[in-house]
């Protein structure tokens, strides 16, 4: 049927692609991206692996950090390479919280999960210059300031907050979740007795005398800290609680690179060097791959989901999650055309600009308002949550709008020189439209940015200068008080995700 030229053609390239299928792994320089700093937890182990792999394998291992977004950018990074093993992510537990929160649409199913070997014991940490130094006394203090006792830790929702939850609700207690922006200066205010007890873990205290581990989520007793009791021993149900750190790669790596990778570091966890070098972060070393590992992880997310829809900071059920922003947007925007227009026609003295922009102010508060329903409120954690801010500002803007519109509406008749051109009203309220619309594909700081500049120079005025001088000063404040003081992350755009 075919030429004998053409069946030996088909042959080769048959044969080639099988020998590309597989070709020798690996063939060039294999890459671990973290998502920190040099000189994280993280960071260290990983550089500390690429070292001891040269013994075990004949592949040079280089670490990369892509920092930002509490690990986002290094996830999308390395979804962003071919699933060829040759580029790895470096992943921790606190992954989990980024990905639930992060609104990105990155999931624990965009990855192989390789290999767990660290295990980080979570711990209860208190200054042993204080009066309260063990956990019956963290109790009792707790119930005598009716949940006031402040808690220390990095972050809201992230891994730390959400063992304290736990805590709070296993041993029956109330207190308050104060997050600092890193785990050292959380640590700094224990030392200054700033609060009560710092979350963390064991290592937390080494180099700090004042420091002291009141208790340790452990099965057994730490061979570094022997003296320090577990949960268990307590008669708490609170049993392993970890920060593991691992490695995954992007999902749909051929399984035989998986298997080299899960053997070579199955042997990396067997090294003497790196069981003393776990061993003496006062962690332990651990190996568990594939489907073990996978499982863990799996486990790990539907925890941190309660915990995190128990501290107010998740909520997937709500009217703001369902679909029905677009619709809503919709129905206020047709509101106030329908008020400009009865003003048109039947109270012409009162179709001016401030009334109409008044209006669109109180329309949009009621828009913010609504956005925060799938805000976290900070109940549980006493902490103060993303939805605080926004709904302030909502509701002083809409009394202030409410005001306005009922001093116009008392007399009409006010001096001309109060009334504003309707026509550029009714244009920065067209402007308003499009800068909500367009937020979440161009993101909070592109859109306000040009929202701001469209409207001074729309309004009439023309010192471009102290325009964008002002503007960005009004971003660089807004980026320190609400996402580094705060903790809350402000939308980036689905363009830049």
């Amino acid at each position: 049927m075919f030429s004998v030229r053409f069946r030996k053609i088909l042959f080769l390239f048959v044969f080639l692609a099988f020998a590309n299928l597989y070709a020798g792994y690996p063939e060039k320089p294999i890459t671990i991206v973290v998502h920190s700093k040099p000189g994280s937890g993280i960071d260290i182990a990983s550089r500390f692996i690429a070292n001891i792999a040269k013994k075990y394998a004949d592949v040079t291992i280089v670490v990369e950090n892509k920092t930002g977004g509490s690990g986002t950018i290094a996830m999308r990074t390395v979804l962003s390479k071919r699933a060829d093993g040759y580029t790895i992510l470096a992943v921790t537990k606190s992954f989990i919280s980024t990905m639930l929160l992060s609104n990105t649409g990155l999931t624990i199913d965009n990855f192989d999960w390789l290999a767990m070997m660290v295990s980080d014991p979570e711990a209860l940490i208190v200054n042993n210059t204080s009066d309260i130094k063990t956990l019956e006394e963290i109790i009792a203090d707790a119930k005598v300031k009716h949940g006031e006792q402040k808690w220390l830790g990095p972050l809201v929702g992230g891994l730390d907050h959400l063992f304290a939850v736990e805590v709070w609700e296993k041993l029956g207690i109330k207190a308050r979740w104060i997050p600092y922006e890193g785990g050292s200066d959380a640590i700094a205010a224990l030392m200054g007795k700033q609060g009560v007890v710092y979350v963390g873990n064991p290592s937390d205290v080494l180099g700090r005398p004042t420091l002291s581990v009141a208790v340790v989520a452990s099965l057994q007793r730490l061979k570094k800290f022997p003296d320090v009791p577990t949960f268990k021993e307590k008669g708490y149900d609170i049993g392993e609680e970890v920060l593991w750190r691992g490695f995954a790669l992007k999902k749909g790596t051929p399984p035989r690179i998986k298997r080299y990778l899960e053997n070579l570091f199955q042997k990396i966890s067997r090294d003497s060097a790196w069981i003393n070098f776990v061993e003496n972060s006062s962690a332990i070393p651990v190996f568990k791959s594939g489907e073990d590992f996978a499982r863990i992880v799996h486990d790990d997310q539907v925890k941190a989901k309660y915990y995190l829809k128990k501290a107010g900071i998740l909520k997937e059920e709500t009217l703001a999650s369902e679909g029905k922003t677009g619709l809503v947007f919709g129905v206020l925007l047709a509101v106030f055309f329908v008020f400009a227009l009865g003003l048109r026609q039947f109270k012409r003295e009162l179709f001016r600009g401030d009334n109409l922009i008044a209006f669109a102010m109180i329309l949009v508060s009621l828009f913010v308002y609504y956005l925060t329903l799938s805000f976290e409120t900070g109940k549980i954690s006493g902490a103060v949550g993303p939805s605080s801010i926004p709904r302030l500002w909502a509701i002083i803007l809409s009394l202030f709008s409410i005001r306005l519109l009922y001093k116009n509406f008392k007399n009409p008749e006010r001096a001309e020189t109060e009334k504003r051109n309707s026509i550029k009203a009714l244009g920065l309220i067209f402007l308003m439209a499009i800068y909500i619309f367009f937020t979440g594909f161009l993101g909070f700081y592109i859109c306000t940015a040009l929202f701001l500049i469209a409207g001074m120079i729309w309004m009439g005025y023309r010192n471009y200068l102290v325009i964008f001088v002002s503007i960005a000063g009004f971003l660089v404040v807004t980026y320190y008080a609400i996402q580094i003081l705060l903790q809350v992350p402000l939308p980036m755009g689905s363009l830049f995700n």
